[in-house]
């Protein structure tokens, strides 16, 4: 399956004309240690063990108040602890603040049979997930398997549901694929009027256009729902990502960029942590620089420009992650 090669070829020479972009343009407005210093004060420390701390995530439900639809990132398909971070968050929001829906950025028809095994029980879920490619983690079987006892206390709407909202047909055509993606979920929001989770890359959830320069799903749903969408973007700095090669999962080392929003990221006293753009003062805030991005495919890491707080209302940052696991 392809899916996560998707637009591969024109994302690299999309960041090719990013970059030189950007190259022409000052990165940072304020200095370095000042926004280490803001960071350290306004940044919350997440654990990357324990997916029983509850009470380090209370803070999400004034972050998300009135929100009914939440965006979770990545900047790989193939990072450890983003899932694990996902994870928690998707727990928290299901069981402390009614999220109803989970939407993942995968064709209808490999999350139909996810959606039975959550709801019915139906079904070989290790099998279910064979088919889902860099999805096929021991973190998204864990997801999955809480979801379905979840679900056994639960009756009628107040099931979760898991749904999918990418197309293999526009697979080679992200300005097309995005629209797609965006209408088909809006469709199913607009119909259900229950609080969403989405889970997709950083690229399709990004709320302007500063990352993709066109417009991706996050800015058709932010011209929809307005204020009502809220994204969060995950960045690491260094470590060990997983892609496909010829199907099979592949571990490949790397390492972030200097002079970028990652880079700084990384001097913060925390290894993991949440940060809310929305605060201020805002050192960071209206100023383009860019953030680590990994391909599907191995391929050296090709940071992606933000503008904090335009294009991501928060950030996840883990500065070392690690390579995710096939489910065995």
């Amino acid at each position: 399956m392809n899916q996560f090669f998707a637009a591969s070829t024109f994302r690299a020479i999309l960041q090719i004309i990013v970059l030189s972009f950007f190259q022409a343009m000052p990165f940072l407005t304020f200095a370095q240690d000042n926004a280490v210093d803001w960071l350290n004060k306004n940044a919350r420390e997440l654990t990357t063990d324990s997916l029983s701390a509850d009470h380090e995530l209370s803070f999400l439900s004034e972050e998300i108040k009135n929100k009914t639809i939440v965006g979770l990132g990545e900047a790989s398909h193939g990072t450890q602890e983003f899932y694990f971070q996902k994870r928690r968050i998707i727990k928290y929001l299901v069981s402390r603040e009614n999220f109803r829906i989970i939407a993942f950025e995968s064709p209808v028809n490999y999350i139909e049979p996810v959606n039975r095994y959550v709801q019915t029980g139906q079904g070989n879920l290790k099998d279910i997930l064979g088919t889902m490619a860099l999805y096929n983690t021991s973190e998204i079987f864990k997801l999955f398997e809480w979801l379905k006892m979840y679900n056994e206390t639960q009756s009628g709407n107040d099931k979760v549901k898991v749904v999918g909202f990418d197309d293999e047909g526009y697979w080679s055509d992200p300005f097309t694929r995005d629209e797609f993606m965006a209408g088909d979920f809006i469709k199913a929001q607009d119909g259900t009027k229950q609080k969403s989770i989405l889970w997709s890359h950083n690229l399709h959830l990004a709320k302007d256009t500063t990352m993709a320069q066109y417009k991706a799903m996050g800015c058709h749903l932010k011209k929809h729902y307005g204020a009502d969408y809220y994204a969060v973007g995950f960045d690491t700095y260094s470590g060990s990502v997983s892609v496909l090669n010829n199907g099979q999962f592949e571990s490949h080392d790397f390492q972030g960029k200097e002079n970028t929003l990652s880079a700084t990221f990384s001097k913060v006293k925390f290894p993991a942590f949440f940060i809310d753009f929305r605060e201020v003062p805002k050192p960071m805030i209206n100023t383009a620089n860019t953030i680590t991005n990994l391909l599907s495919n191995w391929q050296e890491p090709k940071p992606l420009p933000i503008i904090p707080g335009l294009d991501f209302d928060a950030m996840i940052f883990i500065r070392n992650t690690t390579a995710s696991r096939m489910n065995e």
